[in-house]
């Protein structure tokens, strides 16, 4: 059925269009203003609108027909204006400049019927082609995406066995740094590796001067005339930048006969324990990403794991994003803290995509592994070591080196991973098992914990040395604030293929009383569950989990005992059903503010707030206790507490 708005200020005119496009089995929405009409064509979809002509109040049909016409939701749908009057050329040219598809004036209104039918069909065939071109565009792209595989097999099958193209192309003479040296040895240009190397203000220092006494301020000003290669250089560890063995070459740019300015030579480096890394891990032959997906993952993951994806209203989480991009731009070592599905892992990630770490990011959850293999696999080994080690292999350390290595649940590492994790924090020394030779690695630390340790066996310089580095992420049910954006951001994620677009009052009350024992991994994963089963584009409480419903039915359980008014046959007073003496008339306990008398109204809510003050009497003001004996969770007491004004 073809829905079609009507925006016309007549009451009269409304009624008549209602009337005949109903019995043409069209639905039909009818707006009294050019605005209103304007909100309605943004917010519901519609196949055709149809504007009176002559709108007075308000934006004209002209403007109407215009704005319907540059929006983007509404600009492929068909405009009529109509008149009840005989159409003049002036508003005939103002209708049509403002992009109306017909103009049907008094004299023509017997034939609407046929212009909306004709322009319906038209707008079906219009929407016929482009799902054809859409269903086009998707199979070609396939078939270019098949086509980059295939070539990327190829390549792959032909390269002497070498399955991991970035490795290759590391192992290779891919240069890890290049410097732009004038004919003086100033350098005047260096890109991202090379100040990795030597620093970040580098422009303008002499080679002297960024690698004293090793040759290379010479070595560069040999190159004259020709490239000279293979000269090997270490640079010591120096204000937080790791030692390095390094390869470097020269290509001298000479300038041509008359051409002013110093001659130029491009200092092409090369780091030699990457090249030795690269090399091991070819060896093993593990496969790789193909070339042409690596740009493009790298920039979504740096999207998908920026400060502003830290999601939160709560001044918790505003001083968590100040942290960890904090964090970011230095090599510290940083322990984030906190319970099981609080974000410790995104936290982690941003860390390392929002810094300038040029290598990769790798995880290792410490309790997976016994000691044995996990030291194995952090340090690596080399062949011999045991039995089964056929090659030399590197760690995750090892692969990490220029990015980050995550270390989940650290408190699981058994005393002597921590010792040596210690030196790698103190001197940027590794060793791998079954070696006494030490490697040195550049590469940032980050580990997390949902344990206090504090209170376990865990090594007290290790602790020590992520003093500087520490960030706690807080319980979800402690900052309530940042359930509406938590909410917003996951119904837009995955709501958008279940067509929901928001959650209703009622869900968004069970989600602000539930105390999310799993915190924002349960939360999204709630919302994930809610959107597949939710209707008519919404969360309502019938599409929550069942566990949200379970906690919603602890309301107040405790008894309240209404001041009983009757007497005994004596004439003596009764309370709760049992006689009490005459004199217990004057001793008779006073009337409690949480008391359900007889002259009360019958209420839901005043009922609710007395057991709320009974249960704070009994137990002496405590609200822990308080929520215990309520059944309830505390943000539900807080928040019922505020509610009714119970301090």
């Amino acid at each position: 059925m073809s829905r079609i708005l009507v925006i016309d200020d007549d009451p009269g005119n409304r009624l008549v269009v209602n009337s005949r496009l109903s019995d043409l089995g069209y639905e039909v929405r009818l707006t009294e203003s050019g605005a209103e009409g304007l909100v309605e064509a943004r917010e519901l979809h519609h196949d055709l609108c149809l504007v009176a002509a002559g709108l007075v109040a308000g934006v004209d049909a002209t403007e109407v027909c215009r704005r319907l016409k540059g929006m983007p939701e509404t600009g492929a749908i068909p405009v009529v204006l109509y008149s009840q009057l005989p159409a003049n050329p002036e508003e005939l040219e103002r209708a049509f400049e403002a992009g109306c598809d017909a103009f049907v004036p008094k004299q023509e209104l017997s034939a609407l019927d046929h212009i909306i039918r004709v322009h319906l069909r038209h707008r079906a065939l219009i929407e016929d082609l482009t799902d054809q071109n859409r269903v086009l565009d998707k199979h070609n792209r396939t078939l270019s995406e098949e086509s980059h595989q295939a070539s990327d097999r190829q390549a792959a099958a032909s390269s002497s066995g070498e399955a991991t193209l970035a490795l290759r192309e590391l192992a290779s003479n891919r240069p890890d740094g290049v410097l732009l040296v004038d004919s003086e040895g100033h350098v005047r240009h260096a890109d991202r590796g090379a100040c990795e190397v030597f620093g970040s203000r580098i422009e303008g220092k002499t080679l002297g001067c960024l690698a004293p006494a090793t040759g290379l301020e010479a070595f560069v000003r040999d190159a004259r005339t020709e490239a000279l290669d293979g000269f090997r250089f270490d640079i010591p560890a120096l204000g937080g930048r790791s030692a390095r063995s390094l390869k470097a070459s020269v290509v001298p740019l000479i300038s041509k006969p008359g051409e002013p300015g110093p001659a130029f030579k491009v200092v092409l480096m090369l780091d030699a324990g990457k090249r030795r890394i690269a090399g091991e891990l070819l060896r093993i032959s593990e496969p790789g990403i193909p070339r042409q997906q690596m740009g493009s993952l790298l920039d979504a993951a740096r999207e998908t794991f920026s400060l502003h994806c830290l999601v939160g209203e709560s001044s918790s989480v505003k001083r968590t994003r100040t942290l960890v991009g904090d964090f970011a731009r230095r090599r510290l070592p940083i322990l984030i803290t906190g319970e099981s599905g609080v974000g410790k892992s995104r936290a982690a990630r941003t860390m390392h995509y929002s810094g300038p770490f040029s290598g990769a990011f790798l995880m290792l959850r410490c309790s997976a592994l016994d000691p044995e293999h996990l030291a194995r696999e952090l340090f690596g080994y080399v062949k011999g070591a045991f039995d089964g080690a056929q090659d030399n292999r590197p760690g995750l350390v090892q692969q990490a080196a220029d990015g980050t290595l995550y270390l989940e649940e650290v408190s699981a590492l058994p005393p002597e991973i921590q010792a040596s994790l210690c030196e790698l924090i103190e001197t940027g020394v590794v060793r791998r098992v079954g070696s006494d030779r030490a490697e040195q690695i550049n590469l940032g630390l980050v580990a997390s914990t949902s344990a206090d340790l504090q209170a376990c066996e865990f090594s007290r310089n290790l602790l020590g040395l992520f003093k500087e580095g520490h960030v706690h992420l807080p319980a979800l049910v402690s900052r309530q604030e940042d359930i509406l954006p938590l909410a917003s951001l996951y119904v837009t994620r995955y709501g958008r293929g279940h067509g929901v677009r928001g959650i209703s009052g009622e869900a968004v009350d069970l989600l602000m009383s539930y105390e999310w024992p799993g915190n924002v991994h349960e939360f999204e994963e709630c919302i994930r569950t809610s959107c597949s089963r939710a209707t008519d584009g919404e969360i309502t409480p019938a599409s929550l989990p069942d566990a949200l419903l379970d906690g919603s039915s602890g309301l107040p359980t405790c008894e309240l005992t209404p001041v009983a008014r009757h007497t005994g046959p004596g004439g003596e007073p009764v309370a709760g059903g049992v006689p009490v003496p005459n004199t217990a008339a004057a001793s008779m306990r006073r009337r409690q503010p949480w008391d359900i008398c007889e002259e009360d109204p019958i209420s839901l809510e005043l009922y609710e707030k007395k057991a709320l003050m009974r249960a704070l009497n009994h137990v002496g003001g405590d609200k822990l206790a308080a929520a215990r004996l309520l059944k309830v969770g505390k943000s539900t007491l807080y928040r019922k507490l505020k509610r009714f004004d119970i301090a």
